[in-house]
């Protein structure tokens, strides 16, 4: 944000002086054109007349709604990456193809920019009464699993579906067919299906589920964390050529409140020939209890997550 030169003090003009004293009139004039200076340096670096802030990494404003990339993957090789600072995080939105906003909120790897590498991305979906604002800081429990060498560091990104939108209909839409690639254009990410993390908690664990079997393709490994899954699990059924086709990689767990409509879910596709690996786990409804057990065993979950990634992720 620029600032302009301070007005000059007084409501008229400059007295005039009839006396001729050389000193304090070159004093006036340096005084006046350092001040200039001064105002044109501010309004050029946007306010600061202190030492270049520290860089930090992500992007110095929230990208561009208009899907133009604001980094580029392909700039490493003349030596650029880009802005050279930014904020870690940070809630933003993109603008869908039909005009209407698509939030979303965004975690960055502590070295985005001083690395220059491309990351996978770790979409984390949340749950009822939540937003992609809420839920992004228990998203960031899981770099957990990368301070402990079970994952590769990530861009986190937690999508918004309005609350209590199932994230089926427009959210699916937003997710799926405008998310996805605005993601691919905008950040320094490593792009396909093989680079993708796919994690959904609680309406978000439904939501995980559904993605992966009605987009088998689309994501390298997903984690269905205590599903919110729907009251008619034969609805799932709808997708079952495509997953006997694509064979996703899809794990569940299930807890102490939807622990049984989850295993439900688990069973019909069991009775149909495809199984999903499931464990049920005394615990409540808390992701943060889910992703502590995880790490308390060792990060099995995201160590398997990790190894269906694309082998230079």
């Amino acid at each position: 944000m620029s600032s302009a030169a301070p007005a000059p003090d007084g409501a008229g003009g400059p007295r005039r002086r009839r006396w001729p004293v050389l000193v304090p009139v070159v004093g006036v004039l340096v005084a006046a054109l350092v001040g200039g200076a001064l105002a044109v340096s501010i309004f050029r670096s946007g306010g600061s007349t202190g030492a270049a802030d520290e860089p930090t990494a992500g992007p110095s404003a929230p990208p561009s709604s208009s899907g133009s990339p604001s980094t580029d993957p392909s700039a490493t090789a003349s030596g650029t990456c880009g802005p050279t600072s930014g904020d870690l995080r940070f809630d933003t939105e993109m603008t869908a193809a039909d005009g209407h906003a698509v939030p979303y909120s965004v975690s960055l790897p502590a070295d985005y920019y001083s690395s220059c590498e491309q990351y996978p991305v770790l979409f984390a979906l949340h749950g009822r009464d939540q937003s992609n604002a809420t839920f992004l800081p228990e998203a960031e429990l899981l770099r957990a699993a990368v301070d402990d060498g079970a994952l590769g560091d990530v861009v986190i990104v937690t999508p918004d579906s309005n609350e209590d939108g199932r994230w089926e209909g427009q959210y699916d839409t937003d997710f799926v067919d405008e998310l996805l690639p605005h993601v691919e254009q905008t950040y320094r990410v490593l792009p396909g299906a093989e680079n993708r993390l796919l994690v959904g908690w609680s309406m978000g664990g439904h939501g995980a589920f559904r993605f992966g079997v009605e987009h088998p393709d689309l994501f390298a490994a997903v984690w269905s964390v205590d599903g919110a899954m729907s009251r008619e699990p034969s609805s799932y059924l709808e997708f079952l050529d495509g997953v006997r086709a694509d064979q996703p990689a899809i794990t569940l767990v299930g807890g102490d409140l939807n622990g049984d409509r989850v295993e439900q879910v688990v069973d019909l596709f069991a009775e149909q020939g495809v199984t999903f690996p499931y464990e049920r786990r005394p615990l409540g409804h808390d992701f943060r209890l889910f992703v502590d057990a995880d790490r308390d065993a060792g990060w099995p979950t995201l160590r398997w997550m990790q190894s269906q990634l694309a082998p230079s992720a």
